[in-house]
């Protein structure tokens, strides 16, 4: 299974380049640190839980996610930094943010894989055969 960092263009996909810069301003306007980057370690981290939790689960070493699950960590992200500078998310971010935790919390308890199912051959279908004709059916 792939397994890659989030990173801050990851989050533009979710969350427009002006909107996460106005979420930005608004957290360095009030003394806090830069949202961005503590929010993204904080759900790497929390879905590497999920994914711990499943003992069927192997972990990589390194701040990295799942590729299948990235996308339920970004709409996790989406609602945790306008969160975090006081902003009220979308309810449509919100909706999005309870779909992944349901996802995760499936994958915890290991009825939603993450691994890769490996690749076994193609199945084919061969021509049937008729081992008996008249010619040998001699006596019956």
């Amino acid at each position: 299974m792939s397994w890659s960092a989030i990173t801050e263009a990851d989050v533009l996909t979710v969350l427009a380049g002006k909107e996460l810069s106005a979420y930005r301003t608004a957290a360095l306007a009030s003394g806090q640190a830069d949202p961005v980057a503590p929010v993204i370690t904080q759900v790497t981290d929390l879905v590497r839980g999920y994914v711990a939790g499943c003992a069927n689960n192997e972990l990589t070493d390194g701040d990295v996610v799942p590729d299948k699950l990235k996308a339920m960590a970004l709409d996790i992200i989406a609602v945790r930094i306008p969160q975090r500078v006081g902003k009220d998310p979308k309810q449509v971010r919100k909706d999005a943010a309870t779909q992944a935790f349901k996802i995760l919390e499936q994958v915890a308890a290991c009825r939603i894989s993450i691994l890769d199912v490996s690749a076994s051959g193609t199945p084919s279908i061969a021509k049937p055969t008729r081992p008996w004709s008249r010619v040998n059916q001699d006596g019956i």
